[in-house]
């Protein structure tokens, strides 16, 4: 049943997906209006704090566009704040997104900037708590989420997006920030954004970065019934155009995401679609037996990652060559390599069996420790717990020098064994 039902939704999803996979620019595409390159308007300037550190908070609001509604035009207004490091730049730079219900995060911003990257937040539209950002305003506050009528440019997504997107040339254009050093990360909401963004800006950015947020909706999450409600013709608008899914080929630059085995969210199975058709380096963290959280060390690595790409400092770990082998006695041999450790630590293998646990939701993932070997690393899945279709994927754990004082985590793809 379970992969009657996993090749019924990859069939919905490239049947629905199919019209973007197309090369070349789309000219009917709602950004493409958008993508100048040229920063935002600003409507009004909120002053600049000079923080003890020498940290600098500019606070703006912008004018990100302005739609034709019955009762005339009507602007779309967003707030954003940048935090700058003390002295003189440039430095790299980031753009900073907040999940569901959040505000622009000003703390994190200005963490960064402690550590030598110009930081901007914002309210992100349709996704920050609506009576947390009082100097947002625009239709967008009226409209749903997954809707495209009469086109997706009346979802609050494609706001939440072009904000977003205006909001990088905007720090683009700070004459501190090193317009070749550039990132985008976001979490969950964010996290769907920044993949959105790494999508339409591909040539703009260094690397990537999402925790939790993906695309390939109707692989498995939270809005894939409200998104098959939709008629035909809408539904296959807004996955052409909002789900990232249909657009992730675009990617050509480093993306990491770090997700969670049970994400009830976006399923490992939408996640690893989107992945997959990425033409850029890849790297991944699984958090095991965890529902859109991270309860595993490493879940400080967004800054280890962009010190690589955005500074040229000591390359994340990844692992390397995963292989499976169905063994005479029923059990499964994995094998892996893991590039760019220094003190490696708890290397594992996660698996668990879907159809005892047919909702990926609800799966518990068992473990076996790993041992090193002349080919990297080893394991085995014993059998009387792979008796037959088992879902397994490696993790390890560094304590890299380099890398900072928390540890970083990676693991492999989740692999299907038969």
């Amino acid at each position: 049943m379970r992969n009657i039902i996993l090749s019924f939704l990859l069939t919905v999803s490239n049947l629905l997906g199919q019209a973007s996979s197309t090369t070349g620019p789309d000219p009917k595409d709602p950004f493409s209006h958008y993508l100048t390159g040229k920063s935002p308007e600003i409507v009004k300037d909120l002053g600049v704090e000079t923080r003890p550190d020498g940290i600098k908070i500019h606070r703006l609001v912008f004018l990100s566009r302005i739609l034709k509604t019955p009762a005339g035009p009507d602007s779309s207004l967003v707030y954003v704040a940048i935090a700058s490091p003390a002295g003189k730049g440039p430095h790299p730079a980031i753009v900073r997104l907040h999940g569901g219900g959040g505000i622009a995060d000003i703390p994190a911003a200005a963490g960064s900037a402690k550590i030598g990257y110009v930081s901007l937040v914002l309210d992100i539209p349709g996704i920050a708590g609506k009576d947390k950002s009082p100097w947002n305003k625009g239709p967008w506050q009226k409209m749903g989420k997954i809707t495209a009528t009469p086109d997706v440019s009346n979802s609050s997504l494609f706001d939440a997006v072009l904000a977003s997107v205006q909001s990088f040339y905007l720090l683009r254009a700070q004459p501190e920030v090193d317009p070749a050093k550039m990132g985008v990360a976001g979490a969950s909401w964010g996290g769907y954004v920044s993949t959105m963004v790494a999508c339409l800006l591909d040539k703009d950015l260094a690397a990537s970065w999402s925790v939790f947020g993906s695309g390939s909706f109707m692989q498995g999450s939270y809005e894939m019934g409200n998104i098959g409600k939709l008629p035909q013709a809408e539904r296959e608008e807004w996955i052409r155009y909002l789900d990232p899914g249909s657009r992730t080929q675009n990617i050509t630059k480093p993306f990491f995401i770090a997700t969670a085995s049970n994400d009830r969210h976006w399923s490992w199975m939408a996640v690893q679609t989107t992945l997959s058709k990425m033409k850029g380096a890849v790297n991944q963290m699984y958090s095991p037996n965890t529902n859109h959280m991270i309860k595993c060390p490493g879940g400080s690595e967004m800054i280890p990652f962009f010190n690589q790409y955005l500074k040229g400092g000591a390359p994340m770990p990844k692992v390397t060559d995963i292989k499976t082998q169905r063994l005479s006695d029923g059990s499964i041999q994995v094998q892996f390599k893991v590039s760019n450790v220094a003190d490696p630590v708890n290397p594992k293998v996660y698996f668990t069996s879907p159809a005892l646990q047919p909702l990926w939701t609800e799966r518990l993932w068992e473990s076996v420790n790993a041992k090193g070997s002349a080919k990297g690393y080893e394991a085995v899945v014993p059998a009387s717990k792979a008796s037959g279709l088992t879902d397994l994927f490696a993790f390890i754990t560094d304590h890299h020098p380099e890398l900072g004082q928390d540890s970083t985590s990676v693991t492999s793809l989740i692999l299907e064994v038969k």
